[in-house]
């Protein structure tokens, strides 16, 4: 079918959905969203063609671009950006047919022209069926994972290049204004993270009803972090140890910290530093100074069900099992759509009808879904 049929076809569905009686405000959203997606693709093939052609002179313009500019009041980044998606469609079949039809995002569009140019053309074409099923069913935020995963293996030598980059761009600035402070800088992959992680901890909604904004969420989470150093002291010996978390192999480790062509342990996939991505091996060096190490055993060397399952012995989980449910969430809520941090560990079987407390049956959960699963609990009549 037709771009321009296609983009036609998501404008009846939108219109009927409005026009029903029957429908649900949560129908016209779906609709309305789908739309927006296929309008988005229309346009960024519309430009890309106007570019293409030359069309842009028959309005009297020197590009597409400074066409856009004019007539659509969009800013030449982010014609750029369009005319590259609509480019980088032309060589993902898959990946079009499922743009054009609204069901997936410009966001996810821009990601695939990343991974393109970034991870490379053949790979990118290799991958298109995956990345196509993670971005209808995901934010961008997903895919931006696994796009940047792939790069992290594909071009390992560039990993340990940004982070020297970072640390030479260091730098963060208080500006006192009449109404505040305004906070300028750039961190480093490291110093960030840190940050990352203390402000993400800080600022989870604890309760129903909580209007603030992410933004307002953090600052306040700042500010409370803040308040407990004034209170407890500043740190003056250096002893205190980031709260960070850095996913690695054992080979992967090995390898950084003692190469040795002859070890048992070969080295794997690039270390991930939780809250930003995949890191080298320089990093994982600096950033094993002084950390604590935890081990883990994961699926592929096999199960350990003496250590991580406890049947009916304990109500609550375990440690080790608490560690092994954040790793294998990547310290993310288990629920769709939320991106908290893991705050509880839930017995999908209930305990209270007999569940026990193994790792299969266990999921974590963010303070508020956790609260939320028990509320929407039947009660006994």
């Amino acid at each position: 079918m037709h771009t321009d049929e296609v983009t036609i076809d998501a404008m009846r569905h939108a219109a009927q959905v409005l026009r029903s009686v029957t429908s649900s405000v949560h129908d016209e959203a779906r609709a309305l969203r789908a739309l927006r997606d296929a309008t988005d693709a229309a346009l960024s093939e519309r430009l890309a063609e106007i570019e293409d052609s030359g069309a842009y002179r028959n309005e009297d313009a020197t590009s597409a671009v400074t066409w856009a500019r004019r007539e659509l009041r969009l800013d030449a980044g982010e014609t750029r950006a369009r005319i590259a998606a609509a480019r980088t469609m032309a060589d993902l079949p898959r990946a079009r047919a499922a743009f054009v039809k609204g069901e997936f995002s410009l966001e996810h569009a821009k990601l695939l022209t990343f991974s393109m140019k970034h991870v490379g053309v053949d790979e990118t074409v290799e991958m298109e069926e995956h990345l196509t099923t993670v971005a209808r069913a995901f934010p961008a935020g997903r895919l931006r994972k696994i796009v940047v995963r792939a790069k992290a293996i594909r071009h390992p030598d560039t990993l340990d290049e940004a982070w020297i980059k970072g640390m030479n761009r260091r730098d963060i600035r208080l500006a006192k204004t009449i109404d505040g402070w305004h906070v300028t800088g750039f961190l480093p992959i490291d110093v960030g993270a840190r940050m990352n992680a203390v402000l993400e901890a800080l600022s989870v909604p604890r309760e129903a009803g909580d209007t603030r904004t992410a933004s307002q969420r953090r600052c306040d989470g700042l500010d409370e972090l803040l308040e407990r150093v004034l209170a407890e002291g500043l740190p003056t010996d250096g002893t205190v140890a980031p709260q960070v978390h850095v996913v690695v192999d054992a080979g992967t480790l090995k390898d950084a910290l003692a190469p040795d062509p002859g070890a048992v342990f070969t080295a794997g996939p690039p270390a991930e530093l939780v809250g930003f991505g995949p890191i080298g091996r320089e990093l994982v060096k600096h950033l094993t100074t002084g950390a604590a190490l935890t081990p883990i055993l994961v699926e592929r060397i096999g199960r350990n069900e003496r250590i991580l399952d406890v049947g009916r012995a304990h109500r609550h989980a375990t440690a080790k099992q608490r560690r092994a449910i954040w790793f294998r969430q990547e310290g993310t809520c288990a629920r769709a759509g939320c991106e908290n941090s893991v705050d509880h560990s839930h017995h999908t079987i209930h305990w209270s009808d007999g569940g026990p407390t193994d790792l299969d049956l266990l999921e974590g959960l963010c303070a508020a879904c956790h609260r939320h699963e028990h509320a929407s609990e039947p009660r006994a009549g």
